[in-house]
């Protein structure tokens, strides 16, 4: 295999230009042109058709590109394990996490981890979202709560949390504690927004009691419910995480303590390749023994 023209052919698909591929390879634009259709004639198809203004990838084109990028991948993963224990853990790592999880929870780790492994760097994702890892080429995902599209990918439980509802004490003083999960019928409840559908979020309770409170506040940054929580506005259920400082001071108190859901896993997860590379193998174990 000619990796100079495949990675010629995977550049000029991507940017849609030879001039722009040529720029990113570090090569003249005759050469990229010449091994593009070097690979079109071994291949016996036009992987692209080409006038004076524009680059137009065939539909063969783009069979081929989507068939290869994967297969490239794989290998530089092998190269990178390979070579592993000689370079050392180092490079770029590409991670998508839950905005607010990511802030408070994965930051300081990440500090640490850069203290042990100066040559890593990070590129992080913080969005309530799920991403595609090999579409959006990301190394490490984590997710939160039961995985519903976990096939050919490798998961890993890195942290276990707890939902806690909670509220102001000055809140409760005027509105008072509620002492069943019915009676928060009768609360002001802050609620989080579910990215996907554009909906409150359920709360979770013990027994796999799930219920959808009247929204008085409806947000989509968890963050923001809490920094409400705290100054008055009402009741809300978030993640442990999220609350401990708060309740820690005295700015939070938990209600409905013995109505606690159980514990909510956060999974570390990336893709199934029968090697992965030594900086994803290293942050995920770290991030194993850490939490």
């Amino acid at each position: 295999m000619n990796f100079t023209a495949v990675g010629a052919v995977i550049q000029v698909a991507e940017s849609g230009s030879f001039v722009e591929a040529s720029r990113v390879l570090g090569l003249s634009t005759s050469a990229t042109s010449k091994a593009v259709s070097r690979l079109e004639e071994e291949l016996g198809v036009k992987l692209f058709q080409r006038t004076t203004r524009r680059v137009r990838v065939t539909p063969e084109g783009e069979s081929y590109v989507e068939g290869i990028k994967p297969l490239l991948k794989q290998m530089e993963t092998v190269t990178a394990e390979v070579t592993g224990s000689m370079m050392g853990v180092q490079g770029r790592l590409r991670i998508s996490v839950p905005a607010a999880f990511g802030r408070i929870a994965l930051l300081p780790c990440l500090v640490e981890f850069t203290a042990q492994y100066p040559d890593i760097e990070f590129d992080l994702i913080l969005q309530d979202r799920h991403v595609d890892l090999i579409d959006e080429q990301v190394d490490v995902v984590i997710r939160a709560g039961t995985l519903t599209d976990s096939a050919n990918l490798i998961g890993r439980t890195i942290y276990k949390d707890t939902l806690v509802t909670c509220a102001s004490p000055s809140y409760l003083k005027d509105m008072g504690i509620p002492d069943s999960v019915q009676s928060l019928e009768q609360h002001r409840c802050l609620n989080f927004r579910n990215q996907q559908t554009g909906r409150a979020m359920p709360w979770l309770f013990k027994d796999g009691q799930k219920i959808t409170v009247a929204s008085r506040w409806l947000m989509d940054d968890g963050e923001a419910i809490a920094r409400a929580a705290t100054l008055g506005a009402g009741i809300s259920q978030m993640p442990g995480f999220m609350a401990q400082d708060a309740l820690r001071n005295g700015m939070l108190q938990e209600v409905l303590a013995h109505q606690r859901t159980a514990s909510v896993p956060y999974t570390a997860l990336y893709l199934d390749r029968r090697l992965i590379s030594a900086r994803v193998r290293a942050f995920v174990d770290f991030l194993s023994e850490k939490f």
